[in-house]
């Protein structure tokens, strides 16, 4: 029995051995599982940001089909990627559609004309016609008045056959001056509707005319010429590549056909994201590298920058960031690609025009209230009250209410409408397409929008700065803190940061020089979330920048 009663406590013991040495094993691994270290040091810090973007122009002027009433087919189409002068010749149309209403109308206003011709000649011949018998009649009466005058030397029936007489010739004259001025009054009617048919008619040969010269579209400024895709009647899938625009392509009336870049001024558009959003400004000096260009740096300054940050769906990166605009010095980067003084002071005086031209539409012929009188648009009004050709089409009416007849208004409305046109007949006859870019030698050519690029932003240079890495400095309870490593143990101490850069953290409190700061959450157990909770962990890469 004692045998027994041995046994049994000696097992007692081993088992509470055992179970005491699993808890001591589960807690090992959280003790003294390897955390890496790092120093805390003193040195000048400098605090950078980095983006990269794309090259892109400052300016552009997009080119749109006109709405010719009819099929919009590219007939000629400057290559992509050429260099287009000012008034060079960029897409053009088939014309033939436009032309053929052009003739139409021009004859159907021909044979107006030979009506209105007629009209006036019948009334003529009418008018005399009716001259002479109201003299004939005028005639009749005075002659019945004379015989009246002989009533007391003749009988009383002849007397009383006179006096029928005379009443009958003055009921004929005046009868005949109603008809008369009836009929006159029916002719002018006639020739008015027939004037109002030429009216009509004149302003849809204008707009024919107004079509016929929207088949060209010229460069409004001298820039490179890119094409864009052609999305009408496209059946489109998310990721699908559409075709770009080319010669013999129907497109819709509105849609974007090409744009011109002005190449004369560039600037680098890129994202950054809300940490370097707060520590950049507008002005601020910036450092610029092209991929194209390597081995070459150039000066810049930021623009202008975005208020509000916005996240791409289609990108890799879901954050938001904000955008911002970094401006390049030109006359750097046109010396790097071998441009002499000449050359630059050409390109920079192109800008200067380039940037006071006011902003105007692409292909716009002439001014919104004109343009919807003449192409069709049943609006007769423009927002401030003037009449357009179509309300001054109608004659107006005299007090009497009858039409005033004169001239037509539409005299010089072929005048009026070239002037209105940004471009003369004779330019847009002489227009000529660019030469494609294997052709061109010149030297905006080398510059292409679209271009990578490196911009290195330099915020701040602080001196003899205590500094760690990012990657030491945590989250607890929405303050920074780092764990600090003391005679083999971890503790948990909150920090103060003044700035940090892309890589490190300058702290203006709670370190001290040669400390040795945990580069990982030692009190993160295995499994366990790396984001930050209640307990700490987690890097602070988020984490904005303290005090300024």
């Amino acid at each position: 029995m004692r045998k027994i009663l041995i046994r049994v406590i000696i097992l007692a013991v081993a088992g509470v051995a055992i179970w005491q040495g699993y808890r001591l094993y589960r807690q090992m691994p959280q003790r003294q599982r390897e955390i890496a270290t790092t120093k805390v040091r003193r040195g000048d810090v400098l605090v950078r940001s980095f983006a990269r973007g794309e090259l892109r122009a400052v300016r552009s002027a997009t080119l749109t089909a006109p709405n010719l009433f009819g099929t919009v087919q590219v007939t000629r189409l400057a290559a992509l990627g050429s260099l287009a002068r000012e008034k060079d010749l960029v897409v053009e149309f088939d014309d033939a559609e436009v032309r053929s209403r052009l003739e139409e109308k021009q004859l159907e206003l021909d044979q107006i004309d030979e009506q209105i011709k007629k009209a006036e000649a019948d009334l003529a011949i009418r008018t005399n016609q009716d001259d002479v018998e109201l003299l004939r009649t005028r005639y009749s009466v005075r002659r019945a008045d004379l015989e009246v005058r002989r009533n007391e030397l003749i009988s009383k029936i002849d007397a009383k056959k006179n006096v029928l007489s005379q009443e009958e010739a003055r009921r004929r004259l005046k009868q005949l001056e109603s008809d008369v001025k009836s009929r006159r009054e029916q002719a002018e009617a006639q020739i008015d509707v027939l004037r109002e048919q030429k009216n009509k008619s004149t302003l849809e040969l204008e707009r024919e005319r107004a079509r016929l010269s929207q088949v060209k579209l010229l460069a409004p400024m001298a820039g490179l010429v890119s094409i864009r895709q052609n999305i009408a009647g496209q059946f489109r899938m998310f990721g699908m590549q559409l075709p770009d625009i080319r010669e013999g392509d129907q497109v819709q009336p509105g849609m974007p056909i090409a744009d011109v870049l002005d190449l004369s001024e560039l600037e680098v558009v890129a994202k950054v994201g809300e940490l370097d959003r707060a520590n950049l400004r507008e002005g601020q000096d910036v450092v610029i590298e092209l991929d194209a260009i390597p081995n070459q740096r150039f000066k810049g300054k930021i623009k202008t920058m975005s208020g509000t940050a916005s996240a791409n769906l289609f990108s890799a990166d879901p954050a938001k960031k904000f955008d911002v605009a970094f401006g390049i010095d030109m006359k750097q980067l046109l010396s790097s690609l071998g441009a002499k003084p000449d050359q630059v002071r050409r390109v920079m005086e192109q800008a200067e025009q380039n940037r006071r031209k006011p902003p105007q539409a692409s292909n716009s012929v002439m001014d919104t209230g004109v343009a919807s009188a003449l192409l069709g648009n049943q609006q007769t009004t423009r927002p401030g009250g003037t009449e357009t050709p179509a309300a001054a089409a109608a004659p107006s009416r005299g007090a009497s209410g009858s039409r005033r007849r004169g001239a037509t208004p539409f005299g010089d409305l072929s005048k009026m409408f070239a002037a209105l046109r940004p471009y003369s007949d004779k330019e847009l006859a002489e227009a000529k397409l660019p030469l494609p870019p294997e052709e061109d030698s010149g030297l905006d050519v080398l510059l292409r929008p679209g271009l990578l690029a490196d911009v290195e932003i330099i915020v701040e240079k602080i001196p003899s700065a205590i500094h760690i890495p990012n990657q030491a400095v945590f989250e607890h309870d929405g303050k920074p803190i780092v764990y600090v490593k003391s005679h083999g143990r971890f503790e948990e101490r909150p920090i103060r940061i003044f700035k940090r850069s892309e890589s490190v953290t300058v702290v203006t409190g709670g370190l001290e020089e040669n400390e040795l700061v945990a580069l990982a959450n030692p009190t993160e157990k295995k499994g366990e979330s790396k984001s930050g909770n209640s307990s700490g962990g987690g890097s602070m890469g988020g984490f904005s920048g303290g005090k300024k």
